[in-house]
């Protein structure tokens, strides 16, 4: 079983490597500079008008911090559907209600047995920790191994009972209503839980095969084992885009058909399957970290929800054996940021629940971000609507003032420092800037936004004469795969970094 584990996890640093694995996109007319002498909204101008941006929906702010003034805008009250420009939201202020140095903190509590060596019954006090992955871990599950390791050295031995997990920290609405059906069955709609690793998700790498029609290769990367995967994916004509389906999935389990088609001439893909259960997955992983420490379990895995049940079995069960740590949220928010992690982003919104409002639910978060926003940030209820913290959702609304207004916040803000380093940076390794930008090391940071028909860029930017300018710019409708949009934006960034102070 260990080397089973062990095999799969040297797997999935491969994957992960390939995951992050990317190419700089062509020029096309959108990227070619603009003749000398032109003003910044001249320059923006003649950029929108270039067929396809022309039949897009754009707004931009640009704002100058050190005199307090608006540079450039366009639309920059309307609202727009904002993709992971959203994460900004979560990010800023789970760092403001909850600290820097906030960390999350897991328990496993034991209830006596009739030895020393034995437990009557194991329970895991699970309170949302998003770091059980590789974005912290060579190996995702090492918290586990931590958590087992500390059990053995105290001296258990075996378990009687059950190991009981304590999930009432979080609602029991592991998918938000709002995401579309399609996004579910993978990691950018993970199921939202108080425990879980590999953010709830597991790898799966599809390889084209020799010619057309071939089958494709497909490996499942699950350490756990409780995976079955049947794939049906055919090797497609060269330049085709990929595509993969889970064509069925049997409820409440992990056993799944993946169908569809890679490209002949494509790279191999790296895609992520997300669990139907992160608790029962994670817990699963945890009993074979005891048993490979030799420490039994001769009961079942059993998962409590229900918030007045968990309170009776924590103060039934209050001997501490172990407890993890989480780094601290600076760190965590920096995983959420630089790769656009969504899962972390709802974990956090969540975690604002349950932490300011005792509920960790969708709707308690976003509360707490709503008053943050309106009473802190000081700004108006009528530019946001938020209905997740992942930007999944095309149902989240903001306009790119309100975008501006936030940063301009966090600059002023104690933790600013903390959320302007968690942004990603132009080149910086398996961060959504690492392929953009280039020539820009060390003057931007930004956070990136793409869904369907959205691409969205907005941070600071440093300019040529050292001054700091901070924008936003938010495009919907885009009708296309977006690659001339992603490059219109990082141009307009470079113009804003080249110009100085004058606009």
């Amino acid at each position: 079983m260990m080397a089973q584990t062990r095999h799969a996890l040297q797997l999935l640093s491969a994957a992960l490597l390939l995951s992050v694995a990317g190419a700089a996109s062509p020029p096309d007319v959108a990227a070619q500079r603009p003749a000398a002498g032109r003003s910044l909204s001249q320059l923006i101008d003649s950029v929108l008008g270039t067929p396809p941006l022309d039949r897009s929906h754009w707004g931009i702010e640009v704002y100058d911090p050190a005199r307090r003034r608006s540079v450039y805008r366009l639309n920059a009250q309307r609202r727009f559907i904002p993709a992971s420009n959203l994460k900004l939201v979560v990010g800023a202020v789970a760092l403001a209600e909850l600290g820097p140095d906030y960390r999350f903190r897991t328990e496993v509590r034991a209830a006596a047995g009739d030895a020393a060596a034995v437990a009557s019954r194991l329970l895991v006090v699970a309170r949302g920790d998003p770091s059980f992955s590789s974005w912290f871990h060579a190996n995702p599950l090492a918290p586990l191994d931590s958590l087992a390791d500390s059990l053995a050295h105290a001296g258990l031995r075996r378990v009687a009972g059950d190991l009981v997990i304590d999930a009432s920290y979080f609602d029991r609405e592991l998918v938000n209503p709002t995401w579309e059906i399609g996004d579910i069955d993978w990691r950018s709609g993970a199921r939202v839980t108080p425990l879980a690793v590999l953010e709830a998700a597991v790898p799966i790498v599809t390889v084209p095969g020799p010619r057309p029609g071939d089958p494709a290769q497909v490996t499942l990367l699950d350490p756990v084992g409780t995976f079955s995967v049947t794939a049906r994916v055919t090797t497609a004509e060269a330049g085709e885009d990929l595509k993969l389906v889970v064509s069925e999935r049997r409820p409440g389990t992990d056993t799944l058909v993946v169908t569809g088609v890679i490209a002949v001439d494509e790279e191999p893909d790296t895609s992520y399957l997300a669990q139907s259960d992160p608790v029962r997955y994670a817990a699963h992983a945890l009993v074979a970290a005891l048993t490979a420490r030799g420490i039994e379990l001769a009961g079942e895995v059993r998962v409590i929800h229900d918030t007045m049940e968990a309170r009776t079995l924590r103060e039934a069960t209050p001997r501490a054996l172990a407890t993890w740590a989480s780094p601290p949220l600076r760190r965590i928010v920096a995983a959420l940021l630089k790769p656009s992690r969504n899962w972390i982003a709802d974990v956090l919104v969540k975690t604002l629940g349950a932490e300011r409002r005792s509920v960790g639910s969708w709707e308690a978060g976003l509360d707490v971000e709503r008053r943050y926003l309106i009473e802190a940030a000081r700004i108006d209820s009528s530019a946001f609507q938020l209905r997740d913290g992942s930007g999944l959702s095309a149902q989240n609304l903001l306009t790119p003032g309100a975008i501006v207004r936030l940063l301009e916040h966090a600059s002023r803000a104690p933790w600013g420092k903390h959320f302007r380093a968690a942004l990603a940076a132009p080149g910086e390794r398996g961060s959504t800037l690492e392929t953009r930008l280039q020539g820009l090391e060390g003057q931007a940071a930004a956070k990136t936004g793409s869904i369907t028909n959205v691409r969205t860029l907005s941070g600071y930017v440093t300019m040529a004469d050292g001054k700091d300018w901070i924008f936003s710019i938010l495009t919907n409708a885009s009708g296309s795969a977006g690659g001339a949009h992603r490059r219109a934006l990082d141009r307009l960034v470079r113009e804003l970094a080249e110009r100085g102070s004058k606009p």
